[in-house]
């Protein structure tokens, strides 16, 4: 048996996200020693010049590089947010014990099969080019799961977590194989115009849940949000103006990430030419007397 999530079109870059391996202007119009990464008590941006990439324990040795983008050493996150280049022989390191992890693609194709603890058997699964896919992996003994990269490679986002379980249920999550465009459009509510799409269920057993937003050039939040959420973000298109804190101000650009700590005043507003779209992180459905924010 083989879950294939459903390939999708986007405007203007086929299904896939190359500024955010490849930013234009590059990187290297920039001056020696400049950067627009700053690192706060209560946020973090890292732009694309500021990687640093490392081999994560357990993966195919010479195979793979991560560079990690927001992790528990930062104030207040719960999560770690890694960006992942896979060669083709490379094989994924299992996460660890009691960590749930979730895979979006935005290079390349990936592949392997998974198993739920309520299922019977291994199943096949394949993330492809050009779609939106992703996969959700609960922590083990649940989500035993394989992933390999296509014969060209692949990059994709990777969200952990050490999962925090219902103290009045024993539900657990199960593994999802999904996609962008196949995940309905909410309404933010009034007077917010963005569009939001979230890729896990809106049900208790799933602790964190990832957002996919867009903005039209212009548009912006309406709410200047502060709650105790925790956030860590990755833009995948576009650029646009992040105010975080009382007194920052960020021109964001796709490839860039930010780690938004809880209760940090956080605000956003799309420039031209094209849409923004950005890839959330949000911690869910736990009171935030359970270690951590809900």
């Amino acid at each position: 048996m083989e879950a294939r999530s459903r390939s999708g079109e986007r405007g203007g870059t086929g299904g896939e996200y190359p500024d955010v391996m490849a930013p234009r202007p590059a990187s290297s119009a920039y001056l020696p020693g400049l950067t627009r990464s700053v690192y706060e008590r209560d946020h973090a941006v890292i732009t694309t010049e500021s990687r640093v990439w490392c081999g994560l324990p357990g993966w195919t040795p010479g195979k793979h590089s991560g560079a990690y983008l927001a992790s528990p050493q930062m104030p207040g996150a719960i999560f770690s947010m890694v960006l992942v280049r896979m060669q083709p022989g490379c094989e994924a390191g299992a996460p660890l014990p009691g960590v749930e992890r979730f895979v979006f693609l935005v290079e390349g194709d990936v592949h392997g099969k998974f198993e739920n603890v309520s299922t019977p058997g291994k199943t096949d699964y394949r993330l492809v080019p050009g779609g939106d896919d992703y996969a959700f992996f609960p922590a083990l003994p649940h989500g035993k799961h394989t992933i390999e990269p296509g014969a060209n490679g692949a990059v994709f986002l990777m969200f952990e977590q050490v999962y925090r379980p219902l103290i009045r249920s024993g539900q657990k999550p199960k593994v999802v194989i999904g996609n962008v465009d196949a995940q309905e459009m909410l309404d933010p509510g009034a007077p917010e115009v963005f569009g939001l799409r979230k890729l896990l269920p809106l049900s208790e057993e799933f602790d964190f849940n990832i957002h996919i937003m867009d903005f039209a050039p212009g548009q912006y939040l309406h709410c200047n949000e502060m709650h105790y959420n925790q956030h860590g973000m990755l833009m995948l298109e576009g650029q646009g103006i992040y105010r975080l804190r009382d007194d920052k101000w960020y021109h964001v650009r796709a490839g860039d990430a930010i780690y938004m700590a809880p209760y940090v005043p956080q605000w956003y507003a799309a420039l031209d030419p094209g849409r923004t779209r950005y890839i959330l992180y949000k911690d869910t459905y736990r009171d935030p007397l359970q270690s951590g924010s809900a």
